[in-house]
């Protein structure tokens, strides 16, 4: 940081009612001490001997120069911790806070589904936007519990649809409900004011994500 002139650091401290307090290294006064100990030359400079504003104008433009520094400092330090923050997602199973899948070149990606009880088949029905069935993916005998299923080959038009799941109880009870959300495997990730994760091809807010996991071997 440079100089001051007229008025060295150590009056400008006194002049401002902070004797008594050890005053910064010129070498470590930040943008508000330097603004303050110029204001206060300004007040206190001598009448018959003002600043030179040629001198003036050389401190201002220094002033607006560290200005700008510490500003691409916090951003770059932002950026910085954005990039580590999306780095700790890769490779990491997510579970989204949605039950919407977007289908592209017949593959839905993964949803994760909740059942309450062992299931003879499961049908992973795509609903569009008025709640009609367009297209499912039966699966065999799960048991009760956390499942991870692939919708791949899906036959139905790229686009946005609605997971609705139904499962036949293995021991005879009927068919029951199964809660579902959209899962996978984070990819990659885009940084950027906005970030996003790559999950399933897809791009994803974090604060979509309702849950993280190590993926299972």
């Amino acid at each position: 940081m440079p100089s001051i002139g007229y008025l060295g650091a150590g009056q400008a401290a006194n002049l401002s009612g902070t004797s008594g307090t050890q005053v910064k290294k010129q070498d470590n006064v930040g943008r508000d001490e330097f603004l303050q100990l110029l204001v206060t030359q300004l007040k206190y400079q001598d009448p018959e001997a003002p600043m030179d504003s040629k001198e003036f104008a050389v401190q201002l433009a220094q002033f607006t120069q560290v200005e700008k520094l510490v500003s691409i400092d916090q951003q770059l330090s932002k950026q910085t911790q954005n990039m580590s923050s999306m780095t700790g997602y890769l490779g990491n199973k997510v579970v989204l806070s949605s039950s919407n899948v977007q289908v592209k070149a017949r593959s839905g990606g993964q949803v994760e589904l909740n059942l309450s009880q062992d299931a003879q088949n499961v049908r992973i029905q795509l609903l569009d936007k008025n709640g009609a069935v367009v297209g499912q993916s039966v699966v065999d005998a799960l048991p009760k519990g956390k499942q991870m299923v692939s919708l791949d080959g899906i036959a139905v038009p790229d686009g946005v649809y609605r997971v609705q799941v139904k499962a036949s109880s293995k021991y005879g009870a009927g068919e029951f409900s199964v809660p579902a959300a959209v899962a996978g495997i984070v990819s990659g990730f885009i940084p950027g004011p906005d970030p996003k994760l790559i999950v399933n091809g897809r791009e994803i807010s974090v604060g979509e994500i309702q849950e993280v996991s190590i993926p299972s071997a």
